[in-house]
């Protein structure tokens, strides 16, 4: 069953998404909910419909999806160059809160996921929010690689915004992402995790995966898929990412 949501966020604004709800809640059942992040630029649907087709394979094993597109992106509240880094947060934050209130969620088992740039936000909010896992879909932490020295030499010139294929991009996001260091910014999560990427990524390097599975340890579990690139844009690789994520959710029982 699917259903179109709305919640506020803590600063009055709409964010808008999509709830994939299994048969199982008609009951009054609750069921594992999984959470998901989209990337940069992106929406809540991901690139050709990634995000759609993992929420309804989710709610086809009895797992809930949620998707909501960030303020300022999609169909919420916003423009692109209102959106900042902790605008991002706050979001996530946001919406995890509203998950653990509906009827239909089992809070003990609550799973954040997000790709790209979805996945840094992830594993950023991840060590205050404590989802029970954290799935990162060839997390985008080299965003904040160059990105503080980038926009001030844009603004030395007098330049604030940037045209990102039809998007004005603020330069007051990169700078409100600047004290989240990726890495650092991951540390104090207790859970488990799961690090997936594309052997054909050419966004996320493998060492950028690496340095997150030094960070986690032994609760990562790192899975590389051949011929993935970074939007797993290829049906058997969407096939096989779908599994990966079924089995880690119910780990391994169905």
């Amino acid at each position: 069953m699917i259903q179109q949501i709305s919640i506020e966020n803590r600063r009055g604004n709409t964010l808008r998404g999509v709830l994939n709800l299994p048969q199982a809640c008609d009951e009054g059942c609750r069921v594992p909910v999984w959470m998901n992040i989209h990337g940069f630029g992106g929406n809540k649907c991901g690139y050709k419909n990634l995000h759609v087709q993992q929420a309804r394979k989710l709610e086809k094993n009895g797992i809930a999806g949620v998707r909501f597109d960030f303020f300022g992106n999609g169909e919420s509240d916003g423009e692109f160059d209102e959106m900042t880094f902790t605008s991002l947060l706050e979001d996530a934050e946001d919406i995890f809160a509203w998950i653990k209130e509906q009827p239909w969620a089992d809070t003990n088992h609550l799973i954040l996921s997000g790709q790209s740039m979805g996945g840094y936000v992830a594993s950023t909010v991840a060590p205050r929010l404590q989802p029970e896992k954290l799935i990162l879909q060839c997390p985008g932490a080299a965003m904040w690689n160059g990105a503080l020295e980038r926009v001030e030499a844009m603004e030395a010139k007098g330049v604030y915004t940037a045209d990102v294929e039809g998007l004005s991009f603020s330069t007051t996001f990169n700078k409100t992402m600047h004290p989240y260091e990726p890495y650092a910014s991951a540390r104090g999560y207790e859970g488990k995790v799961l690090l997936v990427r594309g052997t054909k990524d050419q966004l996320v390097s493998l060492a950028d995966c690496e340095k997150y599975q030094e960070v986690y340890g032994h609760a990562c579990t790192f899975v590389s898929i051949e011929e993935g690139n970074h939007n797993f844009a290829n049906i058997s690789v969407r096939r096989e990412l779908e599994k990966v994520i079924i089995d880690f959710i119910l780990g391994g029982n169905r």
